[in-house]
């Protein structure tokens, strides 16, 4: 954030024509932008504009606002360096123990392209969207370095979080997704734009991972994005993943006004009362709604809206892809072998945390695997010991036993949804839908930020998009093996933004819906790439067998979900 009032913050400069050999300008329909030049991992120059506004500030009356479009500005935009991410309550905060960061105003976008390229024609845009829960994260951490080496244009984003993007008081006063809605402005702006900075607005791919993954997704059912985007890359999260729709979104949004001393009879009443409340206690509360640890991760998140010219998504995601409204258009989704690290990478490492789980397991896990709201609290416990007893055999729930521990919970929170969301778009659309299973473990990993600790645990929820995307703390990706699997990705990024299809020396089928077994490529090392077939991934019959009241509209509208 810059200090002083959102539209006399962005620096406008008058720049002498000579200083174009210094630094790279873009003129747009808004205005002149001022870039910097940086140097990709191989030593590639690329043009970076950073910091640039595509909403207006969402602060005071805007607050719990859909985003509203920024205006033209006059002489030169100073797009030289990184806004501050939108105010969250961090899972991993920069100065621990305070969670609390970041700034609400906070709508700025980033983009990236080479400066040089070996096409004549304008380039493939990457537009991605940071992961987090829907609670925590900020676009410009993705660095471009890697991408860079390759002749693609890269967009990274920021969008509202926790309660101010994703608040719902499950009418019309605060329909909600507010974050989402930021993303498809943000979206709309690159299709208007991005031509100016050397990127094809027919060739843009959105990619995310976790909530972002989940976001892509989402961005197929909307809307308010259809036509603006040409593919998909839902990495490790997508809308049929149970912790993607979030549950009792008006009883939450009354209990986080209350806490605030607002009235919670009238929802407009209340509503203007958290609009004069301070941004940074209202995300302050984000951890009332998390018993143990950071679990449930996504206390707020998407939600079903009224049908309206304004609403993101106004039916369940299963019901909109399964009557072919989804877009057509070619979409890749993945997982990893460990994906329950997030979260148990916090825990697994942790003997005292492990014990309380292991002694409260009929008490946590309803929060931990995300079916607090989703079963009746009368089968609660009984469902936790079916799980214990599928995956540990009803052993203690220790160090020894981490491993099956993880993969029940990335079963639960990520394959199985991912699964059904491939066989589903594949069976709705004529596009085609690919699947990998990414399980090389390299020098570092997603779960080192939360284990503190080197020991191996497996490859990481997130593990493959990082090694394309490399993160501000991270060191540069090294060896011979992790540059060659980092090379393969690369690849599938690369051939798949250009021309819908993922190319990378082995031939990798379309996804099948009507095969039991889901065909999909393995990625277990260097020159270890092999198409599998698995028609039980993630244990998705044990887990069908259990009755989750799961993809039902928001309570503010239609069928309602009542209190368990």
């Amino acid at each position: 954030m810059r200090g002083l009032p959102a539209i006399v913050l962005l620096t406008l400069v008058t720049i002498i024509f000579a200083e174009e050999d210094v630094n790279p300008i873009v003129k747009t329909p808004l205005g002149k932008l001022r870039g910097t030049y940086k140097t990709s991992f191989n030593g590639r120059q690329f043009r970076a504009f950073e910091g640039i506004p595509y909403a207006k500030p969402p602060v005071g009356k805007l607050r719990f606002e859909p985003p509203q479009r920024f205006e033209n500005w006059e002489g030169t935009l100073l797009a030289v360096r990184r806004e501050s991410p939108c105010l969250q309550y961090s899972h991993v905060p920069m100065n621990p123990p305070e969670r609390v960061e970041g700034a609400e105003d906070c709508l700025y976008l980033n983009v990236y392209s080479p400066t040089k390229s070996d096409s004549t024609e304008l380039l493939p845009v990457i537009f991605y969207i940071h992961g987090g829960a829907f609670q925590f994260g900020e676009g410009s951490s993705n660095r471009p370095d890697y991408l860079m080496d390759r002749d693609l244009v890269m967009i990274t984003t920021n969008y509202r979080l926790g309660p101010l993007g994703f608040l719902s008081t499950g009418d019309r006063v605060v329909p909600g997704n507010m974050g989402l809605k930021d993303q498809s402005m943000a979206l709309r702006w690159v299709s208007e734009n991005i031509k100016y900075f050397g990127g094809n607005p027919e060739k843009i791919t959105l990619a995310g991972l976790s909530a972002g993954g989940v976001s892509v997704h989402y961005h197929y059912l909307s809307p308010l994005s259809r036509g603006l985007f040409h593919a998909g890359m839902s990495f490790s999260g997508t809308t049929l993943d149970c912790w993607s729709q979030t549950e009792k979104s008006v009883e939450k949004a009354k209990k986080l006004a209350d806490i605030l001393g607002c009235p919670t009879g009238n929802n407009e009443k209340m509503v203007n009362c958290l609009k004069n409340r301070p941004a940074k206690s209202i995300v302050q509360l984000v951890g009332n709604f998390m018993p143990w640890l950071y679990n449930p991760y996504t206390p707020f998140g998407p939600v079903v809206e009224e049908k309206s010219a304004h609403s993101f998504i106004h039916r369940p995601p299963i019901d909109i892809i399964e009557n072919g409204e989804a877009a057509d258009v070619p979409w890749l989704t993945t997982v990893t072998s460990e994906e329950g690290l997030y979260p148990a990478a916090e825990f697994v490492a942790n003997a005292e945390h492990m014990d309380e789980l292991d002694k409260n397991w009929d008490l946590i896990a309803p929060y931990l695997l995300d079916y607090n709201y989703t079963l009746p609290k009368s089968q609660h416990a009984k469902v936790a010991e079916t799980m214990r007893q599928h995956y540990l055999d009803s052993k203690k729930i220790n160090r020894d036993n981490s491993m099956p521990l993880i993969h029940m919970i990335g079963d639960r929170l990520f394959v199985v949804g991912g699964e059904k969301a491939a066989r589903e778009m594949a069976k709705a659309n004529r596009s085609p839908v690919w699947f990998y299973f990414y399980s090389y473990r390299g020098e570092f990993s997603l779960s080192d930020d939360y284990i503190r600790t080197k020991d191996n645990f497996g490859v990481a929820h997130g593990d493959d998009v990082f090694t394309v995307i490399r993160r501000d703390h991270e060191p540069w990706v090294s060896g011979s093996k992790s540059l060659e699997v980092q090379n393969t990705l690369l690849d599938i990024w690369t051939s798949f933004a250009t021309n819908g299809s993922p190319k990378i020396g082995v031939k990798w089928p379309r996804l099948n819906p009507s095969e039991e077994a889901l065909k999909y490529l393995h990625i277990s090392g260097p020159q270890k790439l092999r198409i599998e077939e698995n028609s039980n991934l993630g244990e998705k019959k044990f887990w069908g067998s259990i009755d989750f009241d799961e993809n039902i509209p928001n309570e503010g509208f239609g069928k309602s979900r009542d209190e368990f």
